[in-house]
């Protein structure tokens, strides 16, 4: 009997099943949404259903689907009601069936990790300890871009995601220095009647220019997450040289940001690439990435120190301002909102005075109690531990290189949910590489949980060499 011939042919007459109920689906509601809904919001709903079922059968679709609506598609274009769901979230959920259909999912100590602190959070907002909208962000928006991470990379592939991932951002980085080049963000004349837009739809000046923030809504949310992407460009295979031109794009777009925060995520992350990757096959691109990160900053350093030079004044005084917000320290309670808060109307809140909480870690403090926020420090302290020992991958590494970022500016617009979405990479390469190196003890016997002989064939080159050195 041939039981692979067999099995083929059970999967093959599911997956005939299941488009046969997709079509029916969708025809049922070609011709019975509009009478309830109108024509627009049918239309919605049916691609909404082809999305999602496109990601069930194409992983890969999925992946590609998340990154690009993340990051071209702006964080006040977005559902209102009952909470806000931006465009990254509302990709999240349609990615859900990608991430979650024949992929078992076993619990690894960082998931655990992650599941508690969300845990938590929502028991605040429950009993009235936070505020219903910062949970709101948490669920929706940081713990669903770690899910589709931690999942979709398990269906999608390693490499596939880390050259998606290359791909997507360097489009986005040089779409950036096109905007800087030419002053115009079509996204400014995505005119949408919400508080987002108003907070995010306007451009930035500093020293006279205006700073490139494309579809981030924010110059710094947009150089953080280019400079995010440069340890992945590295780690794909894709020809050095090529490679090369990524990172020179990436690093040009985090210079066009004008954002101090951006600009040394960006060189940290070129650093600690070069001094900490854990592959130790890839080194013909290094001569060449340190000639590019020369040659960037030999054209780019001038002129931003001009740019800081002429604004003054005010890059002092907004360094003094996150350098004060220690003082929210000695308010924070062990869970819940600090003391101090204030809510004069609708949407304008204070914590001791201050309005705007340039800092994760002290947001999470005054927002949801300093156990949490000790927690997110302890997390940054194992990303530490990893990354130094040179147990860890890519996304590890990007995720570092951001942490200084972190603490002068909060998860604001879409680049909470990429942050999260790296966490949920990292946390799935752990859970793989302990899964190799059971399998490199057992002598090929063993195989990772939920994957099989082939798919086993083809594990992340990176966790592959990390099992054979017995990391």
């Amino acid at each position: 009997m041939n039981i692979l011939g067999t099995s083929r042919r059970v999967q093959s007459r599911r997956e005939t099943r299941f488009l046969i109920f997709v079509v029916a689906a969708v025809l049922i509601l070609t011709f019975a949404v509009p009478i309830f809904l109108g024509q627009l919001a049918a239309l919605v709903l049916i691609v909404a259903v082809g999305l999602f079922s496109l990601s069930v059968l194409h992983p890969k679709f999925a992946m590609v689907l998340w990154l690009t609506i993340s990051c071209f598609v702006p964080f006040w274009v977005g559902v209102d009601n009952p909470f806000y769901l931006p465009a990254s979230s509302l990709a999240g959920l349609l990615v859900l069936g990608g991430a979650f259909a024949k992929n078992p999912w076993k619990l690894s100590g960082i998931d655990i990790g992650v599941l508690l602190i969300c845990a938590i959070c929502l028991v605040c907002g429950i009993v009235g300890l936070s505020r219903p909208g910062d949970v709101t962000n948490v669920m929706t928006q940081w713990l669903l871009s770690f899910v589709v991470g931690r999942l979709l990379l398990q269906r999608a592939g390693v490499q596939f995601t880390y050259r998606a991932i290359a791909i997507v951002f360097t489009a986005a980085a040089a779409c950036a220095i096109i905007e800087f080049s030419l002053d115009w963000n079509p996204y400014y004349s995505w005119v949408i009647d919400n508080t987002q837009f108003l907070a995010w739809g306007h451009e930035q000046e500093r020293g006279g220019i205006v700073r490139a923030e494309w579809a981030f809504g924010h110059s710094i949310a947009l150089g953080c997450s280019l400079a995010m992407a440069i340890p992945i460009v590295l780690a794909c295979d894709i020809r050095a040289g090529y490679r090369a031109m990524m990172v020179t794009v990436l690093l040009a777009g985090t210079v066009v940001s004008f954002s101090r925060s951006g600009m040394l995520s960006a060189v940290l992350a070129v650093v600690l690439s070069l001094l900490f990757y854990a592959e130790r096959e890839r080194t013909r691109g290094k001569v060449a990435l340190v000639l590019v990160l020369g040659g960037v900053a030999w054209f780019a350093v001038p002129q931003i120190l001009a740019v800081f030079a002429k604004e003054g004044r005010g890059a002092t005084i907004s360094a003094d301002y996150r350098v004060t917000l220690i003082d929210l320290i000695p308010s924070m309670n062990p869970l819940g909102l600090a003391s101090g808060y204030t809510e004069p109307s609708q949407g304008e809140f204070y914590f001791q005075g201050f309005k705007s909480i340039d800092s994760t870690f002290v947001l999470l403090g005054v927002s949801f109690g300093y156990l949490i926020a000790a927690m997110a420090l302890y997390g940054c302290g194992w990303l530490i531990w990893r990354v130094v020992r040179r147990t860890s991958m890519a996304p590890a590494i990007s995720l570092l290189a951001v942490v200084p970022a972190l603490f002068t500016v909060a998860l604001i617009t879409q680049f909470g949910s990429i942050v999260w979405f790296y966490f949920g990479m990292v946390s799935f390469l752990v859970w793989e590489s302990r899964n190799v190196r059971l399998v490199a003890l057992s002598g090929g016997i063993l195989h990772p949980a939920g994957q099989d002989r082939k798919n086993f064939s083809q594990l992340n080159p990176e966790t592959a060499a990390g099992a054979a050195d017995g990391r």
